[in-house]
Formats: C-alpha cells, structure tokens, sequence
C-alpha cells in the first residue's frame, strides 16, 4: 500500500509492507514412554501414541547432549567413509594423490563441521563451496542429497 502525505510544497510518499508470514518449522522433541519402568525415549516431530512430552529443562538438556554426541559420530563416520572410499578410487586408478590432497584441502571446511556434528553448517558449507577438481557437480550433488537426508531424519 502506498501512502500519500502532503506538507505544504512537499509530497511523502511511504510504502507498507505486509510482513511475510513466517513459516513454522516444526522441531522434533523428546517424548518418554508411559507406564514403564525402564522408558523409551523417542525424538520425532509428533508425539507418539503412548508417549509423553518431556518438559523436565534438566532431562532436555542431557538428552541434547546425547543427540550432539550422535550426530559426531555420525559426520566422522561420514567423512572417514568418504575418505576411504577417496583411498580404494586412488588405488585403483581413478584419482591420483595430488587431486585427492587438492580436494582434501578445498574440501575441508565441509569436513570440519561434520567431524564436529554440525550438520546445519555442512549444508550450508557444502550448497556455497565451489565447484574444483574432481569436486565436481555430480560429486557434491551427492554429499548434498546425503548431508539433506541426514537432516531430514535427524533434525
């Protein structure tokens, strides 16, 4: 909407923006078996039939701990996979030691935050690094479907 104001010679003119209404991400949280004596801890972004949201900030925060702890082993599980297979493509041929050093070196970043459990930032890191040597699209086409689907089920 544009707004016309008059002030003796001067005309102001202002436009209103709407603010964009700003999309819900749903969050998955932890949720505590019923009636048992020995819990199961789910993390989803429903509550399941038979389950309890955990309020308790204290539980919250050391289940937290064991999510991040997870997530670190599962990006250094990630890049050691990667690197070995980088390892068996060398010993066959397919690349050799100066082209996997140079994507070592373009590429670390990326490793980096998966080795510290920071899958968020890996996204990122790895949709903005730029395409060089063998890190060509098909390479990062596939770290990105792989870092999207982590996400997606972890997150």
């Amino acid at each position: 909407m544009i707004t016309r104001a008059q002030d003796g010679d001067h005309t102001t003119e202002s436009v209103n923006h709407k603010p964009k209404p700003k999309r819900k991400k749903m969050a998955r949280k932890f949720y505590k078996e019923d009636n048992e004596a020995i819990p199961a801890i789910k993390f989803t972004l429903t509550q399941p039939e038979g389950f309890t949201l955990i309020t308790d900030p204290a539980q919250i925060k050391i289940l937290y701990v064991k999510q991040y702890q997870t997530r670190i082993l599962d990006g250094s599980s990630t890049v050691q996979n990667f690197t070995a297979d980088l390892y068996i493509d060398t010993l066959n041929g397919v690349y050799t030691d100066a082209q996997v050093f140079a994507l070592e070196s373009h590429t670390k970043n990326l490793h980096d935050d998966l080795n510290n459990g920071w899958w968020l930032s890996a996204q990122n890191t790895n949709r903005n690094l730029s395409l060089s040597g063998i890190y060509d699209d098909v390479m990062k086409d596939k770290l990105q479907l792989l870092i999207d689907t982590y996400i997606l089920e972890n997150y």
